[in-house]
């Protein structure tokens, strides 16, 4: 599992206190983008992309504003009917036909609603979703690695995932929104006739429980970056405990009490939120209904007012009284539809968020790469700190990587080493100095072509869900005796043919039924493969071989040495004894290099480098002995 390893120094990272300690530094912020731009941008979005949703959304809508209005002027015609004394063939008649016209609009609302949801709504969200993908695929490597985008990832979840979400649900409440403003102009006209004093203090109380809710909103949105780790770290739990690779740890130590123990930890954490935003929305709730009941109350009351001193005939009443029902629900509905969509404004300017979050890389334009043949990398006083740290990591390096050299980078953990390899790979820009190709500075280059020149295979296996020969060609469009050829350099070729299916079988057992699971080394030689079948100029191996044995690993450094002739290459390898092959050595420590010259030639300095090959040596030497003669006590050794 990346990421996260299960030990008890990683249980402050989800204790409670820790969490809040979190919600108290963390500063809220307010969102990037408007209410009235978020709305804007997604029926844009759909003009875009479903311009025939706008001609149906405008029947959707006035259907709807419909039904209400008839239903309210159908008893009042009744009783004017009446008063008239019409025959009961014409009563019968305006009553059936006013119905029919209810049952009508109904059919067309919620009929065309339904196919209009199925039909177009869901564009939009998966165009959008898309989107966010590719940001997340392309945008600069050390964003994923920033507690602030992480959450940004997260939080996009909430705008997107499921129908109701908001990316989608902001249509339907722009279609119930427009709906109730026509009834609320209509009502509003006729009550107007009423008393303008009537629905002035109508406007007052409404703009009132507007706000309540209102500010209940901004205060969720402001907590969120507080319970979006909380919520990452529950998810991640829940992921990582049933997964599959996991279930011989959590067996044979034990784990299964303390990772519930780790989950209710932040489980109490999130419900501490939770009980906090409830009591939030409670109290708005309470505002708004108690707003609603002075609202309709003053309503009511000059209305009877009006038919106690008969200013108002029956007909009018009725007519009076079922318009401020519905004055009142189509207030009501404003009210919420406002509130909905300040709410899923939140959502959508948090998604919003992560479309436009700035990269420092260059990710369009830039100079052409140098096709000359030749590549050499070079580090110019380069230092590289971490986001926080004290120190840097790697300390005004510079270096040079001829074009076609074989280096080797060895040292100890936490040397630097993986650091430097980003730096060289352009994942991380570096904090002081800069990274060279063929003498140009890398930050000039569109970052995606300098990704290409590399075939770097990394100390992680990255082992995707598709047919193994996908996994290797990373691409439906690929040369299939090409894939099998890097296969059998890799030394693939025996475990492939005992697959079902061969190179078309489908890996991760955990996501297909008829899947398989390759075994650590195996996964090891299948990125191998993918590099060799990449073919790029510079190659990378960053540990890539720590699941073979050591004459396994040898002979595949030496077959793949054979292999990239040529090649700009840089090898990272615990094992000393794997650099032989190399035409230099650069012994990493404490982000400097401090050993640098062929395997002969560092073994005959007698530095740190020789130290480290002998500790390693011994552990194959039988019965190795001290420069006295005396017997070396492997347990005593420490290891590299």
């Amino acid at each position: 599992m990346h990421g996260f390893t299960f030990s008890r120094g990683n249980m402050l990272l989800f204790h409670p206190k820790g969490a809040r300690s979190f919600m108290k530094n963390k500063d809220a912020k307010k969102p990037n983008y408007s209410m009235w731009s978020d709305i804007s941008f997604l029926l844009g979005k759909a003009w875009e992309l479903i311009p025939w949703y706008y001609p149906l959304m405008v029947v959707i809508v006035v259907s709807r504003a419909l039904i209400p209005a008839i239903a309210m002027v159908l008893p009042s015609r009744v009783i004017a009917l009446l008063q008239e004394g019409v025959s009961f063939e014409r009563l019968v008649l305006e009553i059936g036909l006013m119905s029919l016209g209810i049952l009508l609009c109904a059919a067309i609302s919620e009929g065309l609603r339904n196919y209009v949801d199925f039909r177009y709504l869901i564009t939009p969200r998966r165009h959008l979703g898309g989107d966010a993908d590719l940001k997340i695929a392309t945008t600069d490597y050390p964003h994923g690695e920033q507690q602030d985008f992480q959450n940004a990832m997260t939080r996009r979840l909430q705008a997107m995932n499921s129908n109701d979400s908001a990316l989608e649900e902001t249509f339907r409440m722009v279609q119930r929104l427009l709906s109730n403003l026509i009834g609320l102009g209509v009502y509003g006209a006729l009550l107007w006739t009423l008393s303008p004093w009537v629905m002035l203090l109508v406007a007052a109380l409404t703009a009132l429980g507007f706000i309540a809710r209102l500010k209940a909103n901004t205060w969720v949105f402001k907590s969120r970056d507080k319970w979006a780790p909380i919520d990452r770290k529950m998810n991640y739990i829940e992921e990582e405990s049933g997964n599959y690779k996991f279930a011989k740890d959590v067996r044979l130590f034990g784990m299964s009490g303390w990772l519930c123990e780790l989950y209710d930890s932040c489980s109490n954490a999130r419900r501490a939120w939770g009980i906090k935003q409830g009591w939030v929305e409670f109290a708005a709730d309470a505002a708004s209904c108690l707003i609603t009941f002075l609202r309709e109350g003053a309503a009511y009351i000059w209305l009877i007012y009006g038919a106690v001193t008969g200013s108002i005939d029956p007909a009018a009443f009725v007519l009076y009284f079922g318009a401020v029902g519905n004055f009142s629900q189509e207030l009501l509905g404003c009210l919420k539809e406002f509130s909905d969509l300040h709410e899923a404004h939140l959502k959508i300017a948090s998604f919003r968020e992560l479309l436009d979050w700035p990269d420092q890389f260059r990710h369009e334009g830039g100079r052409p790469i140098p096709r000359d043949g030749g590549w050499t990398l070079t580090l110019d006083h380069v230092s590289y700190r971490y986001p926080g740290a004290d120190k840097d990591t790697i300390h005004d390096m510079c270096l040079t990587l001829r074009s076609g050299e074989k280096a080797a980078l060895v040292g100890l953990n936490g040397a630097g080493k993986s650091t430097m390899v980003k730096l060289l790979c352009g994942l991380y820009d570096p904090t002081e100095g800069r990274v060279l190709l063929n003498g140009i500075p890398v930050t000039e280059f569109n970052r995606e072509e300098y990704y290409a020149l590399f075939s770097a295979v990394f100390q992680e296996s990255a082992v995707r869900p598709y047919p193994l020969a996908k996994n290797v060609a990373m691409t439906d469009n690929m040369d299939r005796k090409k894939v099998e050829k890097c296969l059998e350099l890799a030394g693939l070729s025996e475990r492939v043919s005992e697959l079902p299916k061969g190179m078309d079988t489908k890996l991760m057992k955990y996501i297909w039924h008829d899947g398989v699971d390759l075994s650590g080394g195996e996964a090891q030689k299948l990125m191998l493969a993918r590099a060799l079948y990449k073919d790029g100029p510079i190659v990378i191996l960053d540990e890539p071989t720590a699941a073979l044995d050591p004459i396994a690993e040898s002979e595949l450094y030496e077959k793949y040495s054979d292999l990239t002739a040529g090649k700009t290459s840089l090898y990272i390898s615990h094992r000393l004894s794997s650099t032989r092959f190399c035409d230099r050595v650069l012994f990493l420590e404490h982000g400097v290099i401090a050993e640098e010259g062929t395997h002969e030639e560092l073994l005959e300095k007698r530095g740190k480098y020789y130290e480290l090959y002998e500790v390693q040596s011994s552990y194959y030497r039988s019965g190795s002995t001290d420069e006295e003669g005396e017997l070396i006590n492997e347990a005593e050794m420490e290891p590299v």
